[in-house]
């Protein structure tokens, strides 16, 4: 029954219950609400005082805990943020709409100000000073420079406005996105897990945010209203400002000429003075007052060249500003538009302008001169003067008015005078002195203000080389080209204009007949030395087959290539230099002269290759290529020099003609067919077909050349299709750079195979001497006296392999010295093709913008970026090769050829070894920007490491230093240690070896060799002592026994007779008495063998005196066992 009613009441009860549960909590809000809860005065607009009572409300409420106040108030301070916010947005709104209404007021201001200047004429006050004119002088220039600064600004302001308007629209968009979302929010009910004083912060913060976001969409739509209003105001604003700057430079000007006029008329008037004073003075004087004179006429001078340099200074800064304000407008148009191909062609021009700028505006030799001359006249001056003031304070000054033109100098004493002569001179040296210091800081404002314009050009063409190299400078090419052709051709064809090539030749002949004659014997030698020069390739070639050849026939055969190889190129240049060497204005002439100049250096580097392939010549007698190779190079580079060269020609030629589109035309045609003409010649040279990948493999299987031959092919072949491709489709100017940076990629080519033929050839050579060396002193080892100290027969009885000091292992040396001859080819290469494309494709400096990790805090942030992770790369590379070969280049290239010993050789190529690593090290840490001084904890950890897990190989470390420092031990020493002993085979950085008589290796740490006790048994002295142990039977006579072992050891060729052996009856033993025989040996190698023989020598006199050596003997008894 009981389980039945509670089964009905509790349905019943349960939702009563939660009824009753919930009117609690809508009482308890309602009540919170009526105390705590502030009336809003408009929930539309939000005030900072109802924040701020809500946050006196929230700091009240007892019934928060202090996490949800925590929360309250910072949500009410961001509310205040953004209430703060949108007063200052309402202000700039404000500022933006009183703007626009002062718009048509500033246009009529603006308006009549440039009347009014062009109205009223530049004047100056005739009346005033020359000190105020110079004060006002002063003062022009500073308001012209802020006239300068602010045009400059007005200049940007269209383009920096385009951005902006560009923007705004989407900003509008945005901001009124976030009102929806806000307003959005406001219409949400509350949730219902949030108490009502946190649904009254949170509606407030979104009011408060929503009253931020209106106004900011308020003053970007008065900012849109503003940029559009002002569009007219903005170009006024600049003709005003560029009318004040017109007008303050005229003012300046007229102030300038106004100075000088005075200063000038001054110093004439002084110069007439002192003439009139000349021929007055008494005759003793005279000299003193020329020099009056003298120095007045320089001041005058003077004068006149101030005006000149002013003038010149101006220009430059002028020059200058230009520059750096047009290298802002670029790259803010470049960050307005972008890129395109209209901008591109701006820029170019500008870039061309410049280079005339640069070419005008140069620092030159004659200004530094001039500068250090005003420098010395100015010491001289400031000398004298110091002079002057001495002799005038020693004497009286007499009552005269020195400065006055109409002085009687007769009637003056001759002190007096003298004294009136010397205080004009004072004066004379001040002005000049000022005058001269003005002068000298003028020059030296001009030298600073070019070395700006220098720069501030290089920064112009590396923006444009940065951005502009992949645009197109022409449209892409069309058949409407094809009209020019004929024209194309008139030019050149052109009867008059060869005639005024003939005219330029002529001209400069007359010009320097001397000269020009003396290159014409030049040329013509070569031409008539030419058979000379390849018999001599003939004759050395044979004399480098002899055994006895030296790198001298190497130079000789160089030299004689370079010689034969040079007649046509010399003959182009010759030509060239008569086009060139005077100014003339014809187009036609001044590109045969380029023309042929760059063709000059074409034909060079094919020739000269061409000519080192002939048979005996340098490849084939000296640096060993293959008869195909040779053949096949020859017979390719002749139709490549021929064509290449004629196309070249034509290219550099057509750029000197007038006409735009003739000059696009030819340089398309040509480079194009340069490029296809480059192409075909790689084909044939890295073709399947060629002979060189065979060859490669024969020489050296392994060769990363012939593994990556596809890929070298299809750059070498693709990189010059793509250029004629990008010149076809307008990309001229880049592709005339690429086709530069292609020729000088070819010409460093043939510079790097010559090294590295001449480095092997040399190698060769050299190796050849040194075995011929290390069999004359192998030789001489073997003949040695039984003095020397040679502990290898040591070795070689008990079968132990040393690592020998003192004999190079030379097919391993000369194996690593050409692999470190071809890597240093490769890095001369690598470095060089890296110089000639880097104005090309800067593409380390793209790699220095992207930033990979930041080190360091505050102002020592330092940043890493891939360009520095790409140099880690290769110093790691650079180092690891280096530690590999170029001790053992070292060693065979300078250590061989000292009297240093095996032994310190090979201590020396060790430290190398880890002063590369150190300092590769170093690098690398200075390349990835790590401070030293911060490493601090880097060093506490090493300790902490050394003093537990690390101390034991540092101690080795250190202890293979000092081994090789020291040298305690060498390879080849016969050492006792730890009851061991054995020869060492083996020293290296942690441990040495070891080996015992039974070939047995031994590791010993370098540490044990330094602190424990080691006997070296051929450290400074090879002289051993020898002991043997024989035992005679009892009843022998003791002093026959010892004459005999006397007569034996001192019989023997290798003891040692000094100092004496020793034979001594020691004990009497069970079996025997005992004598023990000690002597000393010469050296160790034989110590084995002389045993043997000794031991032998005693067993056979023995036996002839009857004396019998015993054996142990027992006796053993039986006992039997009681029964």
């Amino acid at each position: 029954m009981t389980r039945l009613l509670d089964s009905r009441i509790v349905p019943i009860l349960l939702p009563a219950f939660i009824a009753i549960g919930f009117s609690l909590l809508a009482f308890t809000a309602a009540a919170q609400q009526l105390t705590l809860t502030p009336p809003l005065s408009d929930l539309g607009d939000v005030t900072l005082e109802d924040v701020e009572a809500q946050l006196a409300a929230v700091d009240g409420n007892s019934e928060l805990d202090e996490t949800q106040k925590a929360s309250a108030k910072e949500i009410l301070l961001k509310a205040k943020k953004s209430l703060e916010g949108a007063k200052a947005e309402s202000e700039k709104a404000k500022q933006y709409k009183s703007d626009i209404a002062s718009v048509p007021e500033q246009t009529k201001q603006i308006n009549n100000k440039i009347e009014t200047l062009d109205q009223v004429e530049v004047q100056i006050d005739e009346s005033a000073s020359t000190d105020a004119l110079s004060q006002r002088l002063t003062s022009v220039k500073a308001e012209l420079q802020d006239a300068t600064e602010y045009a400059a600004k007005l200049a940007g302001e269209p383009t920096s406005r385009r951005p902006r308007l560009a923007e705004i629209p989407g900003l509008i968009a945005e901001v009124n996105r976030n009102i929806s979302n806000v307003q959005e929010q406001l219409s949400q009910p509350p949730p219902a897990n949030e108490s009502p004083v946190e649904s009254t912060t949170r509606k407030l913060y979104l009011q408060a945010q929503a009253k931020e976001l209106r106004a900011a969409a308020n003053r970007l739509v008065q900012e849109q209203a503003f940029y559009v209003a002002t569009t007219e105001l903005v170009p006024l604003e600049q003709k005003l400002t560029e009318a004040k700057v017109q007008r303050l430079n005229q003012e300046l000007k007229l102030l300038q000429e106004a100075i000088v006029e005075r200063q000038s008329k001054e110093a004439r008037e002084t110069t007439e003075a002192l003439k009139k004073t000349t021929s007055d003075v008494p005759e003793s004087l005279r000299g003193l007052a020329k020099s009056n004179l003298e120095l007045a006429q320089k001041q005058a001078e003077l004068i006149s060249q101030s005006t000149q340099s002013k003038q010149s200074l101006a220009n430059v800064q002028a020059a200058v500003a230009e520059v750096t304000t047009e290298l802002k407008t670029s790259k803010a148009r470049m960050d307005a538009v972008g890129l395109t191909d209209a901008l591109g062609l701006m820029f170019r021009k500008r870039r061309q302008d410049f280079e005339e700028l640069r070419f005008e505006f140069r620092p030159s030799d004659s200004l530094k001169q001039q500068i250090q001359k005003y420098q010395i006249d100015t010491f001289r001056l400031e000398d004298e003067l110091n002079t002057i003031k001495r002799n005038l304070a020693d004497s009286q000054s007499p009552s005269i008015d020195w400065e006055s033109t109409e002085i009687q100098w007769d009637k003056l004493p001759e002190a007096d005078a003298e004294w009136v002569l010397l205080k004009k001179r004072q004066k004379l040296i001040e002005d000049t002195t000022k005058k001269q210091n003005e002068e000298l800081q003028t020059l030296l404002n001009k030298e600073v203000q070019q070395s700006e314009l220098m720069r501030e050009i290089d920064q112009y063409d590396n923006f444009v080389d940065r951005h502009l190299f992949w645009t197109r400078n022409a449209p892409a090419i069309s058949f409407s080209e094809l009209k020019v052709a004929p024209q194309t051709l008139g030019w050149i064809t052109n009867p008059e204009n060869w005639q005024a090539v003939g005219q330029q030749l002529q001209r400069t002949a007359m010009r320097g007949p001397l000269g020009c004659l003396a290159l014409a014997v030049v040329l013509l030698g070569i031409w008539y030395a030419r058979p000379s020069f390849r018999r001599t390739i003939i004759s050395e070639g044979k004399e480098a087959n002899r055994f006895s050849a030296t790198f001298v026939s190497t130079i000789q055969t160089l030299s004689a290539s370079v010689g034969a190889s040079a007649a046509w190129p010399a003959t182009f240049g010759f030509v060239a230099f008569l086009c060139l060497a005077s100014s003339s204005g014809n187009p036609f002439v001044k590109g045969i002269g380029q023309g042929l100049a760059v063709t000059a250096l074409f034909v060079a580097s094919r020739t000269f290759l061409k000519e080192i392939c002939r048979a005996d010549g340098l490849a084939d007698a000296h640096f060993g290529w293959s008869e195909q190779i040779r053949v096949h190079l020859r017979r390719h580079l002749r139709w490549y020099t021929l064509l290449g060269g004629i196309s070249l020609f034509f290219l550099v030629l057509y750029n000197q003609h007038p006409d735009t589109l003739i000059r696009t035309f030819t340089t398309r045609i040509s480079s194009t067919a340069l490029f296809v003409i480059t192409a075909t010649f790689h084909h044939c040279i890295l073709g399947n077909r060629s002979p060189l990948f065979p060859e490669v493999v024969r020489v050296n299987p392994d060769s990363f050349i012939y593994r990556w031959r596809k890929l070298i092919w299809v750059i070498a072949v693709g990189a010059p299709l793509l250029f004629g491709l990008m010149s076809l489709a307008g990309y001229l100017e880049t592709t005339v750079r690429l086709g530069r940076s292609l020729q000088s990629s070819f010409f460093l080519l043939v510079f790097v195979v010559v090294v590295l033929g001449l480095l092997s050839r040399w190698l060769t050579l050299h190796r050849r001497n040194v075995a011929r060396q290390n069999a004359a002193e192998l030789r001489q080892r073997r003949l040695a006296s039984v003095t020397d100290s040679d502990n290898t027969s040591v070795a070689n009885e008990a079968g132990i392999v040393l690592e020998d000091e003192t004999q190079m292992d030379l097919p391993t040396l000369d194996h690593q010295t050409r692999l470190t001859a071809f890597a240093l080819a490769a890095i001369i290469g690598f470095f060089g093709l890296a110089f000639i494309w880097s104005d090309l494709v800067p593409a380390l400096d793209y790699l220095d913008e992207i930033t990979v990790k930041t080190i360091g805090t505050g102002e020592d942030v330092e940043i890493i970026t891939l360009k520095d992770l790409v140099y880690v790369f290769l110093t790691v590379a650079a180092v690891f090769f280096a530690v590999r070969n170029l001790p053992s280049m070292l060693e065979l290239l300078v250590l061989s050829r000292t009297k240093i010993d095996g032994g310190a050789r090979y201590a020396i190529s060790t430290l190398l070894r880890y002063v590369l690593i150190i300092v590769g090290a170093l690098v690398v840490l200075d390349l990835l920007s790590l401070p030293y001084n911060q490493l601090g904890w880097l060093v506490a950890a090493a300790s902490v490491g050394l003093g537990f897990g690390l101390q034991e190989i540092v101690a080795n470390f250190v202890s293979g230093i000092i081994l090789l420092l020291e040298r305690p031990v060498r390879v080849g020493d016969v050492v006792t240690i730890d009851g061991t002993t054995g020869i060492v085979s083996r020293i290296q950085m942690r441990a040495t070896t070891v080996t015992n008589w039974d070939r047995k290796e031994l590791v010993i740490p370098n540490k044990d060799l330094i602190t424990q006790k080691l006997l070296n048994w051929s450290l400074s002295n090879v002289v051993n002592r020898l002991t043997i142990e024989v035992g005679v039977a009892y009843g022998t006579d003791p002093n026959q026994v010892r004459q005999i072992l006397s007569d034996v050891v001192t019989s023997h060729p290798d003891v040692l007779q000094d100092p004496p052996p020793l034979i001594n009856f020691e004990t009497f033993g069970d079996s025997s008495l005992n004598f023990v025989v000690r002597f000393f040996l010469p050296k160790l190698d034989n110590r084995i063998e002389v045993t043997h023989q000794v031991n032998t020598a005693i067993a056979e006199a023995f036996a002839k005196a009857d004396i019998s050596i015993p054996f142990p003997q027992r006796d053993v008894h039986f006992v039997k066992p009681p029964a």
